[in-house]
């Protein structure tokens, strides 16, 4: 198993590089890169967890990989990855507050311009609410919701991949 988690965790490990590049690149071109970092990852997601697996099966096992086996190691590609990007995220938005400025004040901007439709399907309470939550947005929640929708993508594709991968010896 050593084998099978070094060639996963280093795949987990390029792929939260490649995420942390992709965000701050697209923070860098003056754009909020929260939305389109999220579609990178869920992009690149079943790209790691399909090429851990792959490699796995066909390099190292001898043309076989169980479910289980194919689930385990999908897990650490995509936990490294939610991991390493939240912490690169959540200390790179402490280093770069312009950027978290930007962020915020777009989240903001995005929520006055859905006004009049979230009060007309929600009405004015749901609203407030939600305007004064968007307000006091921080770095920590920036961070953990790319977390999160790469812990959700991750477990998604690694089923999938895990299931279309299989193949055992009997």
């Amino acid at each position: 198993m050593k084998k099978y988690f070094s060639y996963a965790g280093k795949i987990g490990v390029l792929a939260a590089i490649l995420s942390l590049l992709a965000f701050f690149v697209l923070g860098a071109l003056g754009d909020d890169p929260t939305l389109k970092s999220i579609i990178f990852s869920f992009a690149i997601t079943p790209f790691f967890i399909g090429a851990a697996l792959y490699f796995i099966r066909f390099k190292v096992n001898d043309n076989h990989i169980s479910f289980a086996e194919g689930m385990t190691l999908g897990f650490v590609v995509y936990i490294l990855n939610a991991v390493i990007s939240f912490i690169g995220i959540f200390f790179g938005l402490l280093a770069w507050p312009e950027l978290f400025d930007r962020i915020k004040e777009s989240k903001v901007n995005i929520t006055l311009e859905k006004k009049d439709f979230t009060i007309e399907q929600y009405g004015e309470d749901i609203f407030q609410t939600t305007y004064e939550s968007i307000q006091e947005l921080n770095i920590f929640q920036i961070a953990i919701n790319d977390f999160i929708w790469k812990v959700v993508f991750g477990l998604f594709f690694t089923i999938i991949i895990s299931v279309i991968l299989r193949k055992t010896n009997q």
